[in-house]
């Protein structure tokens, strides 16, 4: 009796794609190497197709304690280093955006 061999299973290459990056303003630094942003966007109502505006806010980690309420900051993902902070700063950007830069 002989055993017949399946061919080796060769591991799939894995992907990297690109971290989720957000920009927005920061709302609040109260907490200890952290702070909050709001992203604001655009929806249209479904029905009547004006546009409505739509925030949300999202906690990241701030190493330096760098960012003060107003400030337009960049975030991007990151593990998880809490139960609401899953984004770290990347970088601080002028008060006209970082889209201008």
């Amino acid at each position: 009796m002989t055993l017949a061999r399946s061919p080796a299973r060769v591991a799939a290459p894995v992907q990297i794609t690109a971290k989720q990056t957000l920009e927005g303003k920061v709302v609040s630094v109260g907490l200890e190497k952290s702070a909050v942003m709001q992203v604001a966007r655009k929806v249209p109502h479904p029905r009547y197709l004006k546009l409505i505006n739509k925030t949300k806010k999202f906690t990241f980690h701030d190493e330096d304690n760098s960012c003060q309420v107003g400030m337009v900051v960049q975030i991007e993902a990151c593990r998880p280093m809490s139960k609401s902070k899953k984004f770290t700063l990347k970088k601080i950007c002028s008060d006209a955006g970082c889209a201008a830069e």
